[in-house]
């Protein structure tokens, strides 16, 4: 018996990972990327990238300033080309092919929102919408000229938080609204073949966010992304194969935030991803992305404090490297299940 056909491991390549990496070695910036994607690492393909700044980038930017061009003339990848885009390409350059990107936007350019900035929350406004969508076009299109191709995308990364961050919020009639009436047709009409995905925020509301998300025609919409910060809500992963077999679940986010989390019970952080990886995958998730791929010694950088631990952790003063439990947990998974696998029925056997 088959169930869901998996699309592979990964993490996000975050402005803070590449800002982290390049105050390490040559020699130890090599060794810390092919410890993940490298024919001896743990056996990752794909990537998660931020559409502009995100808590974890050095401060708040944006490919575009000017509210009065909606041809977007004055558009530039200059920042993204310090740190993000180094650190993608050495990735592929690890494994030999452009690694497989998730692109997910934090907030809109600020003057198409209603609150005018990109941190704490607010709406894209509803007259922004065909800008944004040909904005978010544009994006794609330019990474694709650099060789850096996206596969997949998130329309809003937790549209339901308002964040101190870069953040929009969005009820799932508005995302699913703004994917199929207006992404959609712009992503088609730029020629880009990218799959979309909706929430991409906590498991808790999966399942009642995909009657909305999949109601009637959502061709457009490829499925649906989960982060782990509410708890396990298995459950709601199970139901959404179940009652829409055609879409796809993808654990798009997690990590060990030091607000939450004691930052030196490393067995403590190790065993979450075990048990959330193992109750995913049986309940219908497709990937695993995890968060920042690697972080300095703080836990950063990140513009507003919002220090969280990675796999490996780079210590930028002394230039080593730890590479923690985690990093092993995950690699239990990600080593010996690749793209391509299929997850098959399983009885168990007791003594009793």
């Amino acid at each position: 018996k088959t169930y869901q056909k998996i699309e592979g491991f990964g993490a996000a390549l975050t402005e803070s990972a590449g800002y982290a990496l390049s105050r390490m070695s040559e020699e130890n910036r090599k060794k810390v990327v092919e410890a993940y994607y490298g024919k001896d690492g743990i056996g990752y393909t794909i990537g998660r990238i931020h559409m502009d700044s995100c808590d974890f980038s050095i401060g708040n930017y944006c490919a575009v300033e000017n509210p009065d061009d909606p041809e977007f003339r004055d558009f530039s990848l200059e920042r993204d080309a310090k740190y993000v885009q180094p650190l993608v390409k050495a990735v592929s350059k690890t494994l030999g092919k452009p690694v497989s990107l998730l692109l997910s936007p934090w907030s809109p350019p600020a003057f198409l929102k209603e609150t005018g900035v990109r941190n704490g929350g607010g709406h894209l406004k509803k007259e922004s919408y065909p800008d944004y969508a040909n904005y978010i076009a544009k994006y794609i299109t330019e990474y694709e000229k650099l060789g850096l191709p996206i596969s997949w995308m998130t329309v809003q990364n937790e549209p339901l938080a308002v964040q101190t961050w870069d953040s929009c919020v969005y009820t799932p009639k508005e995302e699913r609204d703004f994917a199929l009436g207006y992404l959609k047709p712009a992503l088609d009409r730029a020629g880009l073949d990218v799959k979309i995905l909706l929430w991409d925020h906590n498991k808790e509301r999966v399942y009642e966010n995909a009657k909305t998300y999949f109601e009637g025609d959502s061709e457009g919409i490829w499925g649906m992304g989960f982060h782990w910060y509410s708890g396990d809500h298995f459950e709601n992963l199970q139901m959404v194969s179940e009652d829409y077999p055609e879409k796809s679940l993808i654990f798009t986010e997690g990590c060990v935030e030091y607000s939450r989390f004691d930052r030196n019970n490393l067995q403590q952080q190790a065993e979450m991803y075990a048990h959330d990886m193992i109750g995913n995958f049986n309940h219908g998730c497709r990937a695993h992305i995890d968060w920042n791929l690697f972080l300095d010694e703080n836990g950063g950088p990140n513009h507003v404090g919002n220090y969280c631990a990675a796999p490996i952790m780079l210590h930028t003063k002394e230039h080593t490297i730890e590479r923690q439990p985690s990093y092993y947990y995950i690699g239990h998974f990600s080593r010996y299940v690749k793209p391509g696998a299929v997850r098959i029925g399983i009885s168990r056997y007791t003594s009793e």
